[in-house]
């Protein structure tokens, strides 16, 4: 799962081919005055809205996020928040600057539409989508990137407060889900933002400095996210759940199956999935353990269930139980319930 990072303000409006992740890859220390940021999107961190993908901090062919995590991917210049599904982006989620500055550019007018193979070419020079620049003091810069056609609410040379809406997240441009993606730089060169004084191509487990303002929100670093869950009446794909119109699909006692599905973000390699569907007399009607990953993988979702039986489906609760583990301990789990 890939989402296509912005470029820097002299080749706004060109084609993202060419990214300055060597900035990333060259930089030394940040300056001793570094920018305050507030958080970009008008939602709950881990609650409707998650980091799907960091900057990457690997200098070679590889990737690897500022944690030593598989949350990123090769060359990936920013940070994607993203949100569960397209029905929600549709009711709107605003984009709000992420601190003090004077817009620098602007671009609306991409159509909102998820990247396939057909329409790659459809965008190539409009990868960003719908954007906004802003320039903040001491030569900072954010840019804000696949928002919301029609959306954009400022203008070239404006003055624009942190918190302040400049849009709506979308899906224009080179996007596979709806996000916002968010690129920082100091003096032309990308800075994560979650880890801003790391030394070039480094990582750490431990929690590094930020720039964003955590004092009202918490940027602990997650992986193993269970995004999406829910009980359908028959096999689900992830263009279902990416819509986000499952509940109508919600089984009830006529229902001719009964099925689970998560979908997850940030698995690693070796992890192992179970999961069981528990009928109201707290047995198991259906358990499966999946194999261990083959690598990290940005994105997964999986689903387990059963058509009716000849005797029809038992009055009760049911509950479906998913979990990680990594070969040698939980690592995540959820549960959900269904009812009739």
């Amino acid at each position: 799962m890939r989402c296509y990072s912005a470029n820097p303000i002299w080749a706004f409006f060109v084609s993202g081919t060419l990214l300055v992740l060597s900035g990333l890859l060259e930089k030394e220390a940040v300056a001793a005055e570094p920018l305050h940021l507030t958080f970009p999107l008008e939602c709950t961190m881990g609650g409707d809205c998650f980091v799907q993908n960091y900057v990457d901090h690997d200098p070679g062919p590889g990737f690897k996020d500022f944690h030593c995590g598989a949350m990123t991917y090769d060359g990936h210049d920013g940070t994607d928040f993203r949100i569960p599904s397209i029905k929600i982006q549709k009711q709107g989620v605003a984009v709000l600057a992420a601190a003090d500055g004077r817009v620098k550019a602007i671009r609306d007018g991409v159509p909102d539409a998820l990247l396939t193979s057909a329409t790659k070419a459809d965008v190539a020079g409009e990868e960003c989508g719908n954007g906004v620049v802003i320039d903040h003091r001491d030569g900072w810069q954010t840019q804000y990137c696949h928002m919301a056609q029609g959306s954009i609410a400022v203008k070239p040379g404006s003055r624009v407060l942190h918190g302040t809406p400049i849009g709506r997240v979308g899906l224009s441009g080179a996007t596979e889900f709806p996000h916002l993606h968010l690129t920082v730089r100091h003096n032309g060169e990308v800075v994560d933002p979650f880890a801003p004084n790391d030394p070039q191509g480094s990582c750490s487990e431990q929690r590094s400095a930020t720039l964003f303002d955590d004092k009202d929100i918490t940027f602990d670093y997650r992986d193993r996210i269970v995004l999406n869950f829910g009980f359908v009446d028959g096999p689900v794909t992830g263009d279902d759940i990416e819509l986000g119109e499952l509940k109508a699909r919600r089984p009830d006692h006529d229902s001719d199956a009964i099925v689970a599905y998560v979908r997850v973000m940030g698995l690693k390699k070796d992890d192992v999935q179970t999961f069981a569907i528990i009928g109201p007399d707290g047995e198991p009607i259906i358990k499966r353990v999946f194999e261990p990953m083959a690598g990290a993988k940005a994105q997964n979702f999986i689903y387990i269930g059963l058509k009716k039986p000849k005797e029809g489906w038992k009055l009760g609760i049911y509950s479906a139980i998913y979990s990680i583990s990594d070969g040698t301990m939980p690592k995540a789990n959820k549960w959900f319930f269904l009812q009739f």
